[in-house]
């Protein structure tokens, strides 16, 4: 089997035995807490949880800080137009160049808007895809079209960038069906890695999350059709003990990498896998992937 990596960035507190958070890679929000959009599953609250980099001046201290851990990552808020505006600090990041630059780009509706992505050194890009366009209507309440995430994948792609979709489990209106034609309509961007993450409630807003074979099911139908690509299961996602056999699955199905496992899943792994730990942001799998098969 192939070595399976466990990631543990500074998007939350997280410690284990093996790994913890305290030194792991940090995300800065571009925009605050500002979004153009009001999806049903953020509402612009995980916004809160990035350090600000809204100001010229907030950002540079924030970046400083990253630049010593050898990545990043970027997000914020969308703009009206659907993309994250992190190409307004490109100037700043060119200063930067000796770090990997991993960045939540929203939905890009042009390759002009791609290029921007590069220039800003953008090595890798992270973006949900959506399969249907009821869900992103009535759900995301976006002005988009299931093309358009696909465009977007093909205009970042055109400019070398690595593409990494997440697909949100539970998060099609159409249910799991949906969720896994999502999967497979990867098959038309040929993605460098795939990541599956679970849709989760907002605090006091109650909403349905996958179960765990619902989460089982999303990592085999994206390992059978991505064989020559890593698939991960990202760090969005329900916890709880029952949703311990999703990760021990991720283990036995051949799963390239978890985001924040639990400790005991960690030691499960030692007796079945190679094990890597790394405070890297998990899309850096695509990285580390390509480092493995190289040597």
């Amino acid at each position: 089997m192939r070595p399976i990596y466990f990631y543990a960035p500074a998007l939350k507190r997280y410690e284990t035995s093996y790994i913890s958070s305290e030194t792991g890679w940090k995300a800065i929000s571009v925009t605050g807490n500002s979004c153009a959009f009001n999806c049903s599953h953020c509402e612009g609250k995980i916004l809160n949880t990035m350090a600000d980099g809204s100001t010229m001046e907030k950002f540079e201290k924030e970046l400083e800080e990253a630049s010593k851990l050898g990545g990043i990552i970027l997000s914020g808020g969308s703009t009206a137009r659907g993309d994250v505006p992190i190409w307004k600090y490109t100037e700043v990041l060119k200063r930067y160049n000796n770090m990997t630059i991993i960045a939540h780009t929203g939905v890009v509706k042009s390759e002009d808007i791609a290029r921007k992505f590069k220039e800003a050194g953008v090595k890798i890009a992270l973006l949900d895809m959506v399969g249907d366009d009821k869900t992103i209507k009535e759900f995301l309440r976006q002005p988009f079209t299931v093309e358009d995430y696909l465009n977007s994948f093909r205009f970042l792609k055109s400019q070398g960038i690595k593409i990494v979709p997440h697909v949100i489990m539970g998060m099609s209106l159409e249910g799991e069906e949906g969720d896994l034609r999502t999967i497979e309509l990867l098959k038309e961007v040929k993605p460098d890695a795939v990541i599956i993450v679970g849709l989760m409630p907002l605090l006091n807003k109650p909403m349905k999350v996958p179960s765990p074979s619902h989460l089982v099911n999303g990592l085999k139908k994206a390992r059978d059709l991505f064989d020559d690509v890593p698939i991960m299961l990202g760090c969005a996602r329900p916890r709880g003990t029952k949703y311990l056999e999703v990760e021990r699955f991720a283990v036995d199905y051949d799963i390239d990498g978890i985001a924040f496992p639990e400790e005991e899943t960690i030691e499960y792994a030692m007796g079945r896998r190679e094990v890597k730990l790394s405070n890297a942001c998990c899309g850096n799998v695509v990285y580390d992937f390509i480092s493995r098969v190289s040597t």
